[in-house]
């Protein structure tokens, strides 16, 4: 008997001394939560991989101050306003005891322009709208003129190749390279006002083909009415019906319908005297001279 009252007694004691341990913990932390709400604060705020977004931009995005409780806002909260923004395709945010918060983010690439309406926005190879612009006369992408609704095949075939071309770095030059089509096989460019036939697929080969054409076509001064790329074993060209006339020299005047007439030369007295005119009656000497009759 005494035996299992000992027994009991230790574990009642066992039990005592962990609720107060467990009560301690509780306590340390809702101290600690306190102290860190209270007394940490926000020190230092880094952002890495950010290209087109400015600090200024993910500071207002997130909410993110300086002085700021560091416990206020957590991690997922921030990751979550982040991806609010289209520019943020992901992050990975950290924040450590001694206030400072690194956020390391991935953003989208714009990758061309789609026009909308006449209304210009930048979008990446997926199709997502970045960011409306204001409308220029020349862009420095690709410009797609596909409704994406209404052909999407076609606007995403479009897409792909607007990457392609800026991977490749070809350029106009001069003008916009404008992206049309309906079908993925209707895919065309316009490059220096020529169409390009693209179509969908092996966009490496057709560009390698569309370099050699221009190239030669530059060499040749020559001017086409189209480029089709869309067959494997062979390039078509299509010349130009009627090419610009070379600069035409001035026609001469026509002859007027009455010209004036020449004026008559004078006659030098001299002429008259050595031919003078004889009247009728006058005779001639044997000399040469006229006798002239008086009457």
């Amino acid at each position: 008997m005494d035996t299992r009252k000992g027994t009991k007694k230790q574990t009642g004691i066992k039990k005592s001394l962990a609720a107060i341990a467990g009560l301690a913990a509780i306590l340390c932390l809702i101290g600690t939560v306190f102290l860190c709400t209270k007394f940490m604060f926000v020190r230092e705020i880094n952002f890495f991989g950010n290209k087109h977004l400015t600090t200024a931009d993910l500071l207002s995005l997130t909410g993110l101050s300086y002085k700021k409780p560091l416990f206020s806002i957590t991690t997922r909260e921030i990751y979550k306003k982040l991806k609010t923004s289209p520019w943020i395709k992901d992050a990975l945010v950290r924040k450590d005891l001694s206030g400072n918060i690194t956020i390391y983010l991935t953003e989208a690439v714009a990758e061309a322009v789609l026009l909308v309406n006449d209304k210009p926005f930048l979008v990446d190879s997926e199709g997502t709208r970045l960011e409306h612009i204001k409308p220029e006369s020349l862009y420095f992408l690709p410009v797609v003129k596909i409704n994406p609704t209404s052909h999407k095949d076609a606007y995403l075939d479009a897409l792909e190749l607007a990457t392609a071309l800026n991977e490749r770095k070809v350029a106009a030059h001069g003008g916009n390279i404008e992206l049309t089509g309906i079908k993925p096989e209707d895919v065309t460019m316009k490059v220096d006002g020529v169409p390009v036939k693209i179509g969908a697929g092996d966009l490496q080969s057709k560009l390698e083909k569309l370099d050699f054409v221009r190239n030669e076509l530059a060499k040749r001064n020559m001017e086409v009415e189209y480029i089709d790329l869309r067959f494997a074993d062979r390039i078509v060209v299509k010349p130009l019906k009627n090419p610009k006339d070379p600069e035409k020299k001035p026609e001469p005047k026509a002859a007027e319908k009455n010209p004036k007439k020449p004026k008559e030369k004078q006659k030098n007295p001299k002429e008259k005297q050595k031919n003078p005119v004889h009247k009728k009656g006058d005779k001639k000497t044997a000399g040469g001279k006229t006798k002239r009759n008086v009457g």
